[in-house]
């Protein structure tokens, strides 16, 4: 890192509807260092970084790359000045290859403007090969893990050798090897030269990896240290506005009778003869590492996917076939880890998405939905989750912050009052602050009688949140911890090698 100034943003706002999300901001970035920038959902990150990148203008304040005037009209703007993104949303096309994938923005002609495919193919096996990307340059990212997905993206972002590289949550979909695979990249690009900022709310990473963390907070920036001036407790009350000094929230609850069954499941070789129980007013955690079969499982039981044999029992029936539409009749919720795809209608407003599920109670006389019912319950879980949402009625889900498109989803299912709870990846992408919130909304769920199956990549989070832990390796659970014997070392040695 040297003291020259690569970037340098001064008095820099915006407003959305009418309220200022960004407030004069004034932040220089190093040559060759790696900034933290850190901060609640809707603190302002994303839509800073849409400055940068073109995608939005600013409303007042200046910018400066490599002391020159900087103001792009576009995002193939940014990409000419050297500025690179990898956004925490996947932004590739599921139907193509990988090596279209990677050359879609360029891809190679030749006579008669025919596309190269050949050279897109042999220049692709030579990234893939130098970024350790397990995959090939002819697989359709349609069949890839999200893992892998989120690996090209971060290497088609490297192709283009910029100066400054903006990595936008880029480790939520990975497996612990990839996400070592993804820091050794991002020193190797420091020593080179290349500009780092890196937005995550994990705290642990942002302190491994970044020479300074500057932290937003309501459109502010409230400060920008030094890594070893601070400590994370710091940095968290900075980013919250208050301290928090219990990461998990606990309470008082009676866990009762069986509730839910799954009994013998099997798909493919994904699940294998899966059987466990829920009961009710219990938090149940399910961990794994990246294919162990997690996701795989909790689709079967809520009937997205089918299952090749065995049965899932509640309510005193057997099924052998599911759907969602069963599944939800009978008070049961899911919440998917893919919120873009599978859990928001990113083109509706907040408050269509928030409602969506719960239509049938709130209609009145000849089938005709009440305006004024879905407004009284989009209000009262908007408040309950802390959504940042400018307009419920106007905002599209496409335009909030990750971490409150993810409060929408579990907004979403919450006016169903589930009785069973399963919940996939469900604080991915969310702040600290909101992660206690919705640990909380959790507690008070199972407080209530409500059953819950926390999937979750996070140890510490589950060891934190639940009564006891499922470990699933190769697609069977090998384990079933009690909460008094958690230890890291044993979930682990189980989701690495079933416990032998």
């Amino acid at each position: 890192m040297t003291d020259e100034k690569i970037l340098n943003l001064i008095g820099v706002s915006k407003s959305f509807f009418g309220a200022e999300v960004l407030h004069q901001i004034n932040l220089d970035v190093q040559k060759g260092e790696i900034l933290g920038l850190v901060g609640e959902n809707g603190a302002g990150k994303s839509t800073l970084m849409n400055i940068l990148g073109g995608i939005l203008p600013p409303d007042s304040g200046t910018m400066e790359l490599k002391g020159l005037p900087y103001l792009p009209s576009d995002p193939k703007d940014a990409d000419r000045a050297g500025i690179a993104f990898i956004h925490q949303e996947l932004s590739l096309f599921s139907n193509l290859t990988v090596a279209e994938n990677m050359f879609i923005d360029e891809l190679p002609t030749g006579v008669l403007w025919s596309v190269r495919f050949d050279r897109i193919r042999a220049e692709a096996a030579e990234y893939i090969t130098k970024f350790g990307v397990n995959t090939s340059p002819d697989a359709k990212v349609e069949t890839l893990s999200m893992g892998i997905r989120q690996t090209i993206e971060i290497t088609k972002a490297l192709i283009k050798n910029a100066e400054i590289i903006i990595f936008d949550e880029p480790t939520t979909s990975l497996s612990q090897t990839e996400k070592d695979n993804l820091f050794e990249i991002i020193a190797h690009l420091k020593k080179q030269g290349v500009t780092i900022i890196y937005i995550s709310h994990i705290l642990e990473d942002v302190f491994f990896l970044c020479d300074r963390i500057a932290v937003l907070r309501d459109g502010n920036l409230v400060g920008v240290n030094q890594k070893n001036s601070v400590i994370k407790n710091q940095v968290i009350k900075m980013m919250v506005g208050r301290d928090i000094n219990q990461v998990y929230p606990t309470i008082q609850k009676n866990i009762g009778e069986i509730v839910y069954r799954v009994c013998d499941i099997q798909q493919g070789r994904s699940v294998r003869n899966v059987s466990f129980e829920l009961r009710v007013g219990e938090i149940v955690g399910l961990f794994g590492l990246m294919g162990a079969g997690r996701t795989e499982l909790v689709r079967c039981m809520f009937g997205v996917d089918p299952f090749d044999k065995g049965e899932i029992e509640f309510k005193g029936k057997q099924y052998r076939k599911l759907n969602p539409e069963i599944c939800i009749e009978n008070g049961i919720a899911f919440i998917t880890e893919d919120r873009r795809q599978e859990g928001l209608l990113m083109p509706k407003s907040v408050k269509d998405n928030i409602v969506l599920a719960n239509l049938n109670n709130l209609c009145q006389s000849f089938g005709m939905v009440s305006s004024q019912k879905e407004d009284q319950e989009a209000d009262t879980v908007i408040k309950e989750l802390n959504v940042k949402v400018q307009n419920k009625n106007r905002q599209a889900a496409k335009n909030l912050s990750g971490g409150n498109q993810q409060k929408v989803v579990i907004a979403k299912w919450l006016l169903k009052n589930p009785s069973i709870f399963i919940m996939d990846e469900p604080t991915r992408g969310v702040d600290v602050g909101a992660k206690y919130e919705i640990y909380t909304i959790i507690n008070n769920m199972a407080k209530n009688g409500s059953s819950i199956l926390f999937i979750s990549s996070e140890m510490e989070e589950l060891m934190g949140v639940c009564d006891r832990i499922m470990v699933m390796n190769k697609g069977r659970i090998v384990a079933d911890i009690p909460k008094n014997d958690y230890s890291q070392e044993k979930i682990i040695s189980y989701a690495i090698g079933g416990g032998n």
